[in-house]
């Protein structure tokens, strides 16, 4: 049985929020100010989850969405809004989180808003159905694979690898088979690794195909398998990361921020924010996308084994110390108050749990800056109270979208003591 429901707000996953009779429904597609008709689905926290059957009275914030698969690929949540007000609610997510922690904050920066055709980044779905492969992302809660011609976010390279790899896949995928394509733009080109569902080894003949898609696509480098133990099939030219006078050859699938454009700002900003600080720790460092190439002495602390060996490799290159990479899991041995004494400026990007024992050994520490890239406003509110009871000064806070049309919304900030 369907309902007539008065949106009330967007809440922090991108659909609408409406009250009726004490009960909390959450409405995709829809806006504030709107009346919509919805049907009852699934209970979903402390509200029910409804599909949208009709706006009966739109909001004059409404846009006709620019993607035609819009509704029903789960990628984007929010295309139907108008972008500056769409912008304006993303940085709300940043005000409102830290409030409700009572963190005292300066007055924002500009954000850092997202355009379309930046995406570096993809994890795209191939799935094989008859001779047709599906090339694509999940639909809205559903594991079905819209098949996308372009996908308007992401950067036209890997729009145009979609295509070679149907053609490829269709032989090398058995019927009702599927991977994940996880592509990167490097600076050198597409770096591909090829991540099956299930187990699947390659013959002499698959390996043989894998290649001819490579040399088509003009991908870089082509790998097949897990992250964690990926098999190489093709390299065509090492898949580079440029950052400062440091070059590093990531690994296969590895975590690059979203946008060059969003990495180049955050980059800028370390940069201004840290100063002269001649000795730098980097926590939570991935391949070190903001902090390589500064001047100083730059230590950098990262879990992931293969990104450690490749900030490594990269550090030899420049020859000297300047730069030392140490695997450590922050998360279980966070660097001690008297180990952080040792640096005169932090940068952390810890993942979306933030950073809490890390941030409860720097509250003790004697570090004067603090620069800290956070990809979830709640726990970045919940750290950066604690470092506000300890001393430090929220100073600068940048909101970024690499998200567009998303409800993840990303920042860089600087606390000082």
């Amino acid at each position: 049985m369907s309902v007539t429901l008065d949106i009330l707000e967007i809440g922090a996953r991108g659909d609408g929020i409406a009250e009726l009779e004490g009960q909390r429904y959450f409405v995709p597609f829809t806006l504030p100010a709107e009346t919509v008709e919805a049907e009852p689905r699934d209970e979903r926290g402390d509200g029910i989850a409804c599909d949208l059957l009709e706006v009966l009275a739109p909001s004059r914030h409404r846009e006709t969405a620019p993607c035609a698969h819009f509704g029903t690929c789960g990628g984007c949540a929010l295309q139907h809004w108008r972008r500056d007000i769409y912008t304006g609610w993303k940085v709300e997510l940043i005000r409102r989180a830290l409030q409700q922690r009572g963190v005292k904050a300066p007055e924002f920066m500009p954000p850092l808003a997202g355009d379309p055709a930046e995406r570096r980044r993809a994890d795209i779905v191939l799935r094989r159905q008859g001779r047709k492969v599906l090339a694509g992302f999940h639909e809205r809660a559903s594991p079905k694979v819209v098949d996308v011609g372009t996908c308007i976010v992401a950067r036209p390279a890997i729009n145009a690898a979609l295509a070679p790899l149907r053609q490829a896949m269709a032989e090398v995928l058995p019927d009702g088979a599927a991977a994940d394509a996880i592509m990167n733009e490097t600076d050198t080109g597409l770096d591909v690794l090829l991540r099956p569902h299930k187990k699947l080894a390659l013959s002499l003949p698959l390996r043989e195909r894998l290649v001819t898609l490579a040399e088509q696509a003009g991908f870089a480098r082509l790998g097949w398998g897990d992250r964690a133990k990926p098999e190489p099939v093709v390299s065509r030219r090492a898949p580079a990361l440029i950052l400062g006078d440091v070059t590093v050859e990531p690994p296969p699938g590895v975590f690059l921020q979203a946008t060059k454009r969003a990495e180049v700002t955050m980059r800028a900003a370390v940069t201004a924010w840290l100063g002269d600080a001649a000795h730098v720790a980097d926590l939570f460092a991935g391949i070190g996308a903001l902090t390589l190439g500064r001047a100083g002495k730059l230590s950098l602390f990262e879990s992931d084994r293969p990104a450690v060996a490749a900030v490594d490799a990269g550090a030899r290159k420049i020859g000297g110390n300047r730069v030392v990479a140490h695997h450590r899991d922050l998360f279980r041995n966070a660097l001690t108050a008297k180990e952080l004494d040792a640096f005169d400026g932090v940068v952390l990007d810890p993942p979306r749990a933030g950073a809490a024992a890390q941030c409860v050994e720097l509250a003790q520490s004697k570090v004067r800056r603090i620069v800290y890239a956070s990809c979830d406003p709640g726990s970045f509110a919940r750290d950066v109270r604690g470092l506000q009871d300890a001393g430090y000064r929220l100073e600068k806070l940048m909101p970024i979208d690499q998200f567009l049309w998303s409800a993840h919304v990303e920042l860089i900030a600087l606390l000082t003591k």
